[in-house]
């Protein structure tokens, strides 16, 4: 099942904090990094965490580049020389970020689970983790969305968890365990708006995470095939000492 959930992730979701792609040589193969790259990738990492840390500390709205620069130690100038469209593309290389640890610490846990459910679970688990930090919390489920209307960074948790979630539904309906005709994809695109919904009713309306995350884990448990009553039997004497009682 593992190799099933690792094969589902979207192309770079698992790849460094920020950093541009591997290199290629000619031929389409990675290649080493030069020290010059790596020194560049090292950069963008530094300010990448360094922006989630004043997203931390001051929330997403009073992100500046001074702040940034301060809590990296690296100058105005090198940052646009890395993110040349400033606020906005530091905005989008932490929600990325944000996106790809989430979806590491998710398929770590679904590793571990010992059935289909608690796999399903372990998805809504990590993100209402992540919605009880009150800033980071609010910048990933709320203005972070609002914020980053396209480009690669949107979409890559709900994606990944979509794909990871469907295979799981996939496999267990192969195995008999709930309905043979369910839709897996579009049943994972429900629980994944499921699980985004509550996290943003934790971030936004202080709803409690425990009863949300046991609310769907009752939401998925229903999905559990069951089998139908089975019919008594009763003998004719019985039937018919039953039809003629008072």
């Amino acid at each position: 099942m593992e190799e099933s959930r690792a094969s589902s992730l979207p192309v770079g979701a698992a790849g460094a904090a920020g950093a541009a792609a591997a290199p290629r040589a000619a031929g389409g193969e990675a290649r080493p990094e030069t020290p010059r790259e790596r020194r560049r990738r090292r950069t963008r990492e530094d300010l990448v965490a360094a922006t989630l840390q004043v997203i931390g500390e001051f929330g997403d709205a009073d992100l500046t580049i001074d702040r940034v620069s301060a809590a990296s130690g690296i100058s105005r100038g090198t940052i646009y020389a890395h993110f040349p469209d400033g606020r906005d593309e530091l905005l989008s290389g932490a929600y990325a970020e944000l996106a790809r640890d989430l979806i590491a610490r998710t398929s770590s846990a679904a590793a571990l689970a010992t059935d289909w459910r608690d796999s399903i679970v372990a998805h809504a688990e990590a993100m209402l983790e992540l919605a009880g930090d009150a800033r980071i919390g609010h910048f990933f489920n709320v203005s972070g969305p609002a914020l980053i209307v396209d480009g690669a960074a949107r979409g890559i948790g709900s994606g990944a968890s979509a794909l990871m979630i469907r295979d799981e539904l996939a496999a267990a309906s192969a195995a008999g365990l709930i309905d043979p005709g369910l839709d897996a994809a579009s049943t994972a695109r429900l629980l994944v708006g499921a699980i985004r919904e509550s996290a943003i009713a934790v971030v936004r309306d202080g709803a409690d995470p425990a009863a949300s995350l046991a609310a769907f884990g009752r939401l998925v448990a229903g999905l559990e095939r069951r089998e139908p009553p089975r019919a008594i039997r009763m003998p004719p004497e019985a039937l018919r000492d039953a039809a003629t009682a008072p």
